[in-house]
């Protein structure tokens, strides 16, 4: 954890679970960039947390003593062949937009990403979202196709684009992915953290 003029980017918690719950509930009830419907209970929402933190990062952001944002990877398919690919998601409190704090999460996630051995990164986007397609791209994915009416929330059919970002050395075969807690407080951590840190303001 490393502290930048009260802006702190660290690794999530069982006891952040509750905060980071309230900055989902709106995302469920009020917009379809989740496909959730129903405002999960507490209790589920600290177990899929728990699930992601037994080997990848989900990452919070804390602005001036206040939970702003978070962000997280999770594994795109079951299957083995699939593990070097994790999709993303970020979520930031109506609060605290346009302060670089996704930036800053998604800069510490994908460095965190490539030290396990992560390869490919991917971000499902319901559309239209223009403002989730222009960060995304700016981050550096690019739109490689869509599902079509593949969902239904507030009482339209939704479709889905999907965006991908390679962040591994092409052609170059994979190794084994590292659990997130095999390199908490390692140097390669410490600068990850770091580098998130400096798109806050």
């Amino acid at each position: 954890m490393m502290n930048h003029y009260n802006r702190i980017i660290r690794l999530a918690g069982e006891s952040d679970a509750e905060n980071i719950w309230e900055i989902y509930k709106p995302y469920v009830m009020n917009t379809f960039v989740t496909f959730e419907t129903d405002i999960p209970a507490l209790s589920v929402f600290r177990s899929r947390m728990e699930d992601i933190l037994h080997t990848l990062p989900w990452l919070v952001c804390e602005y001036d003593n206040r939970m702003a944002g978070y962000a997280y990877a999770m594994d795109h398919r079951s299957r083995k062949g699939y593990q070097w690919t994790k999709e993303l998601s970020v979520y930031i409190h109506d609060d605290f937009k346009r302060k670089g704090i996704a930036t800053g999460l998604y800069t510490t996630l994908f460095q965190l990403l490539k030290i396990q051995g992560v390869k490919n990164c991917l971000a499902g986007i319901a559309l239209p979202n223009e403002a989730s397609i222009r960060f995304h791209e700016k981050m550096g994915f690019r739109k490689v196709g869509v599902y079509h009416q593949i969902g239904y929330k507030l009482n339209d059919y939704r479709d889905v684009g999907w965006w991908e970002l390679f962040v591994g050395q092409k052609n170059e075969p994979p190794d084994g992915i590292l659990p997130i807690n095999s390199i908490v407080g390692s140097d390669e951590f410490n600068l990850a953290i770091t580098m998130g840190l400096e798109y806050l303001y």
